[in-house]
């Protein structure tokens, strides 16, 4: 599973203080992991004096007594503290497949990104495999207003949650499925012309969900984990990288 960041303006001010919270947390938990290593080579290291975590993602020099130290903490990050957040990832998609869809059709009739549709077709075009399935079947609406007009409630929703009207610019687009039926059953289902993101929708709680969908309350429950999960996930990544790059560096 792969990090999300199709985030709507709301959820990506949470999405920062998470990351920023889970920073500190997890950088104290892997610096007292230090103590158990030491360095005659180092400022402090005969004692094993914990300074900083950053230190942990940057060269060491020739025969450093904490490089052992980096190795462990890759191993933590990789085999246990990245383990456990997919897990926790699976557990609330397996939650979801405990609700059914209703068949209210907003997802079809209002569904919403936060790119316009040129700029899809471009994400399309450089290989963003969401942009390609997004516009293999959605259309935009010509305007604004005429997605107001077919959805008013469900496009008031969908701007609360993206905090459009604190920012005063357009940061969300409206599109259509010309393959949902006047029943709001899907007129493609079972043929390939109906892409996965439709059968995996909603992707993960992250999403904009409408009041009256029937994901609805699962979103509610599960969306302070998953976007706890989705920021250690992100941390995680990113210095797995950067420990891997200084294991690697010529020392």
């Amino acid at each position: 599973m792969q990090p999300h960041y199709r985030l709507l303006a709301n959820t990506k001010q949470q999405y920062r203080e998470m990351l920023r919270q889970a920073a500190l947390s997890l950088e104290s938990q892997l610096l007292s992991l230090k103590a158990h290593y030491a360095c005659a080579g180092c400022p402090g290291g005969k004692d094993g004096v914990v300074s900083t975590f950053n230190e942990a993602l940057r060269p060491t020099h020739q025969g450093c007594g904490f490089r052992a130290w980096q190795q462990e903490v890759l191993r933590v990050l990789e085999q246990e503290i990245g383990l456990e957040i997919l897990n926790k990832l699976q557990q609330i998609e397996t939650y979801k497949n405990t609700f059914s869809c209703h068949m209210c059709g907003a997802c079809c009739r209002m569904a919403s990104t936060d790119a316009d549709y040129p700029t899809l077709r471009s994400r399309a075009e450089a290989g963003d495999e969401f942009a390609r399935q997004f516009t293999s079947v959605f259309l935009p609406y010509a305007s604004r207003q005429k997605a107001r007009e077919k959805a008013p409630e469900i496009v008031a929703a969908a701007l609360a949650e993206a905090g459009e009207e604190a920012s005063g610019e357009e940061s969300i687009f409206f599109y259509h499925c010309p393959y949902v039926g006047e029943d709001n059953r899907c007129t493609v289902y079972g043929t390939d012309k109906r892409p996965a993101l439709c059968q995996s929708y909603p992707e993960t709680p992250l999403s904009f969900v409408y009041e009256k969908c029937a994901w609805k309350p699962w979103k509610n429950e599960t969306h302070a984990d998953t976007l706890l999960a989705h920021a250690l996930l992100a941390l995680c990544t990113d210095w797995c990288q950067q420990l891997k790059r200084a294991l690697h560096s010529p020392v």
